[in-house]
């Protein structure tokens, strides 16, 4: 069921003019607790991800973890991606999806780097379902680094 939201009750570029033609139209999700497949729309949900494609890993060094002190780098070895969105183009159709692809994937590094501190440094993967439900789809992806 589509929430709608009602527009807002002033006008955002009369009072601030200078975000003038800044704006864009927006898909709000809408997430809920759940028991997501691979073949769903989630956040944090498993990712129809083919079985034949390396797991995705991030190779820049110098990783340290989150609430730690810089000194404590994790590495030299690749770390996990972690699965943060997977959206299929039948749950977002106001979405523009590029022509085949019909399923948009987002991963991140769960690690914070040097060089782009604060920064989760996230990788987008489109895929075609047909495509990637048609071989052998990955069920036990590596676990996030801790």
């Amino acid at each position: 069921m589509p929430h709608r939201i009602p527009p807002a009750p002033f006008d955002v570029e009369s009072l601030i003019p200078e975000l003038a033609g800044f704006g864009r139209k927006t898909t709000l999700l809408y997430p809920r607790s759940g028991e997501p497949g691979v073949r769903d729309s989630s956040i944090g949900g498993p990712l129809m991800w083919p079985a034949d494609e390396p797991w995705p890993l991030c190779t820049e060094p110098g990783h340290w973890k989150p609430l730690r002190t810089r000194t404590e780098v994790v590495g030299p070895e690749p770390v996990a991606m972690v699965p943060v969105v997977q959206l299929c183009a039948r749950d977002v159709p106001e979405m523009p999806f590029p022509a085949g692809i019909d399923v948009l994937q987002v991963g991140w590094c769960p690690l914070i780097h040097n060089d782009e501190a604060g920064t989760a440094l996230p990788k987008v993967y489109w895929r075609s379902e047909q495509t990637a439900a048609a071989g052998q789809v990955l069920s036990d992806p590596p676990l996030p680094y801790e």
